[in-house]
């Protein structure tokens, strides 16, 4: 009973810092600071009077609002949401304990209790034997003659690229699919996404 309030609670916090964030990203912030652009991980706004300028990191680098600068992806959590309204429940792309849930836009990591997995059909920690869970994890080390891509979760167009170890959310220009066959953008025919 407590964990579900404690989740609607988060749910609550995020839903309301959102419809805030719509209004003006820099409303409380101070002059100078920089924030995130939640539509796109290059993004950011700096904050000057309370007003957002726009602005963005240089290709291959994502805003991180911690740091207050453009770092490389792996060092930045970031998940760009395709739905701007409402909240929808998405597995983690390598980490079968863990989910990524998109409140209005913002997206966040939740991780289950000790002992439970993720169940992407019931969008629900469940105990881990109850689970099968087989999530292609990236590797620690980088091989530069070996690019490993793993499929996207949440839409069609969505694709991971592993960098350093770490899952980094890439998308198909407008129109086409990741195929996960031939691990390419590719025309929705001969991709067959499954989503």
């Amino acid at each position: 009973m407590n964990r579900n309030i404690i989740a609607c609670s988060v749910i609550l916090a995020a839903v309301f810092g959102q419809v805030i964030a719509q209004r003006n990203p820099c409303q409380g912030i101070p002059d100078g600071a920089f924030v995130n652009d939640f539509a796109s991980c290059e993004g950011y706004f700096l904050c000057l009077l309370g007003q957002p300028t726009p602005a963005q990191c240089p290709p291959g680098f994502y805003f991180n609002e911690a740091q207050q600068l453009c770092d490389f992806p792996q060092n930045v959590f970031c998940h760009v949401c395709n739905q701007q309204a409402g909240v929808q429940l998405f597995p983690h792309p390598t980490v079968c304990e863990q989910f990524i849930t998109c409140s209005n836009g913002i997206s966040f990591i939740g991780t289950c209790n000790q002992g439970e997995t993720y169940d992407v059909e019931l969008q629900a920690c469940k105990h881990e034997a109850r689970v099968e869970c087989q999530r292609v994890r990236c590797p620690t080390i980088d091989n530069p003659n070996v690019v490993v891509f793993i499929p996207g979760t949440q839409s069609c167009e969505e694709y991971f690229l592993c960098q350093a170890g770490t899952p980094v959310q890439r998308f198909c220009a407008p129109g086409l699919h990741w195929n996960r066959v031939a691990e390419r953008c590719d025309f929705p025919e001969s991709a067959n996404c499954p989503l």
